[in-house]
C-alpha cells in the first residue's frame, strides 16, 4: 500500500472503513451526526436505535425537507412478475441502480404475462388473449427454427464444447425472437436506491394513467416499511427457537438479547417513504402535455399570430418510420438518430421538450413549429404544464433544459430497453406506439421466416389500433 505519513506527524490517526449490520434509516442518521456532531459514527452509532432515528427522520426530513439525509438511506427492492412495460417506467428513475432478467440470454415462459383489468372487463378481452398467443407460439416456434439454422450454417469450433456450442447458439436465437415478446410479458428484476429517490420513484408511479405502474408504486412502498426478507433471519431464527426451547430461564433471556441485538426484522425505509401520496402535478401534467401537443401541432390554435393561417400540411406526415421499405427488403435508410447542431434559445427548447412527450413527431419538426409560436403561447405552454405545481413538487424532468447536446433517437422497444438503464442524462421519452413500425431483427430474413414476421408484426399493429380506441394506455401491453 502506498505510505502516507501526513495523519501520524500531524497527530491523528486517519480511520477509513466500511459499514454494514444496519438498518437503512439508522445508517442515514449515523451519516447525517457528522454534520451536528464532533464525534466520530462508532461512537454515533453506539448511541443510535431505529426509534430515535425515525423520529430524526420525522422532525428534519420530513418536517423541515432535509431531503439530503434521505440520500443515505439506501433500500434494495426486488420486483418479480411485472410487466416488461412497467419495468421501464420503474427504470426511468435515473438515481438507481438496476438488473434485470434478459431477453437475450433466458427464455420466457408464455403462459405468464399482464392482464390489465380494464382490457378484461371490456369487450377487447379475446383479441388481447388471441395476440398474446398468438406473439408467444411464434416466440418458441422462432427459437426453434433459429437454432436449427445456426446449426446448418456454423460448425462447432474445435474450442468449444458441446454445451458451450448449445449455450451460444440458443442465445442468438432468443436474440432473434425476442422480436416478437409483448411488453405484457412478466419480467424479474432488481433495484438499489436511496429514500430519497425512492419517495420521488414512488410519487410518479402513484400519478400515473396505467393501474399497474399505481399498484406497483403502492407495492413498492409498502415493500420499504415492512420487515424485509432476510435471509439470515431465515437461518438463525429456527436455530434461536430450538436454542430457547431447551434452554433454562437464565439462557432464554441471553435468546431474547440475541434476537433483539442482531435485528433480524429489518426495514427499509418505514419512516421516509409513508408519506408518500399521488402528487396531483404530476397526475395532470402529462394529460395537459398531450392536450397542448395535439393542438399546437395540429396547428389548431389557428389565432395564433405565430402561426402561418394558411399552414394547413398535416405534421403526422413527418412522423419517421422504420419500415418505408417493401415488404421483401429487410432493412431501410430511415435515419435512426438526429443531432441536433445548430443554437436554440432555452425558452423554445422547452417548449419543444414539454412538447415531445405527448407527441409522436421528432424534436426537429416540433422545434420548427415553436418557434414560430408568438411568446405569449410559449408562456402559455409554460404556464400551463405548471399549473398544479405546489412548493413541495420539484419541476419535471422537462425543464433540464440548456443541454449541450440534443439527441433525437428513434429505436426499437428491445433496443431502448438495453441503453436506458444506467444511463444518467436527461431522458424524454415518448409513449410506446405503432406509428414509426418495428425493425426487423439479424438473420431472420436469411433464415426464411421474413413473410411470418411481417405477418405478425401487422396482426399486432391491428389488435393495437382496435384497443387503443378505448383504451390507449392499456394498448401498450400488446405491441411486441
Amino acid at each position: 500500500m502506498p505510505q502516507d505519513a501526513t495523519s501520524k506527524s500531524l497527530g491523528y490517526n486517519r480511520d477509513i472503513f466500511a459499514l454494514v449490520g444496519l438498518p437503512p434509516e439508522v445508517l442515514a442518521v449515523a451519516m447525517a451526526k457528522y454534520s451536528r456532531s464532533q464525534e466520530g459514527i462508532k461512537y454515533t452509532i453506539d448511541e443510535l436505535t431505529e426509534e430515535k432515528s425515525a423520529a430524526f427522520h420525522e422532525k428534519w426530513v420530513l418536517g423541515y425537507g432535509d431531503a439530503s439525509v434521505a440520500d443515505m438511506a439506501m433500500v434494495a427492492i426486488a420486483l418479480e412478475n411485472v410487466s416488461i412495460l412497467a419495468s421501464k417506467v420503474v427504470e426511468d428513475n435515473r438515481l438507481a441502480c438496476f438488473q434485470e432478467k434478459s431477453t437475450r440470454y433466458v427464455p420466457f415462459d408464455p403462459t405468464r404475462h399482464y392482464k390489465p383489468v380494464a382490457i378484461l372487463n371490456s369487450h377487447h378481452r379475446a383479441l388481447y388473449e388471441s395476440t398474446l398467443t398468438m406473439l408467444y407460439d411464434t416466440y418458441q416456434k422462432t427459437v426453434d427454427r433459429m437454432i436449427e439454422w445456426y446449426v446448418a450454417q456454423f460448425p462447432k469450433p474445435a474450442d468449444k464444447t458441446e454445451k458451450e456450442f448449445a449455450a451460444k447458439l440458443r442465445a442468438r436465437a432468443l436474440d432473434v425472437a425476442r422480436y416478437y415478446l409483448p411488453t405484457a410479458t412478466l419480467t424479474n428484476f432488481g433495484m438499489i436506491m436511496s429514500a430519497r429517490a425512492l419517495r420521488h420513484c414512488i410519487s410518479k408511479l402513484l400519478a400515473h394513467p396505467t393501474a399497474e405502474m399505481r399498484a406497483i408504486g403502492e407495492e413498492i412502498r409498502l415493500a420499504a416499511i415492512n420487515p424485509a426478507y432476510n435471509p439470515q433471519a431465515k437461518k438463525l431464527e429456527p436455530l434461536l427457537e430450538r436454542l430457547y426451547k431447551n434452554a433454562d430461564e437464565k439462557t432464554r433471556k441471553l435468546v431474547e438479547e440475541i434476537h433483539a441485538t442482531v435485528q433480524l426484522q429489518i426495514q427499509g425505509a418505514p419512516t421516509l417513504v409513508k408519506h408518500n401520496e399521488p402528487k396531483e402535478y404530476l397526475m395532470e401534467k402529462d394529460k395537459t402535455v398531450r392536450v397542448l401537443a395535439e393542438k399546437i401541432l395540429q396547428n389548431v390554435i389557428s389565432s395564433d399570430p405565430g402561426l402561418d393561417p394558411g399552414e394547413s400540411r398535416n405534421l403526422t406526415d413527418e412522423i419517421p418510420r422504420l419500415r418505408p421499405a417493401p415488404r421483401d427488403s429487410a432493412r431501410d435508410d430511415t435515419r435512426r438518430v438526429t443531432f441536433l447542431a445548430r443554437p436554440i434559445s432555452p425558452e423554445d427548447e422547452l417548449v419543444a421538450t414539454l412538447l415531445y412527450r405527448g407527441s409522436t413527431l421528432p424534436f426537429t419538426v416540433i422545434l420548427e413549429r415553436v418557434e414560430k409560436l408568438s411568446p405569449e403561447t410559449k408562456q402559455i405552454v409554460i404556464d400551463a404544464v405548471q399549473d398544479k405545481r405546489s412548493d413541495h413538487d420539484w419541476p419535471s424532468r422537462e425543464f433540464e433544459v440548456g443541454q449541450y447536446f440534443i439527441f433525437d433517437t428513434l429505436m426499437d422497444y428491445g433496443a431502448f430497453r438495453d441503453l436506458q438503464r444506467h444511463r444518467i442524462c436527461t431522458q424524454i421519452n415518448q409513449e410506446l406506439g405503432v406509428e414509426h413500425g418495428y425493425e426487423i431483427p439479424r438473420d431472420l430474413p436469411d433464415a426464411g421466416l421474413l413473410d411470418e414476421y411481417h405477418e405478425m408484426m401487422e396482426r399486432a399493429r391491428a389488435a393495437y389500433e382496435l384497443i387503443a380506441d378505448d383504451l390507449p394506455h392499456e394498448a401498450q401491453y400488446v405491441i411486441p
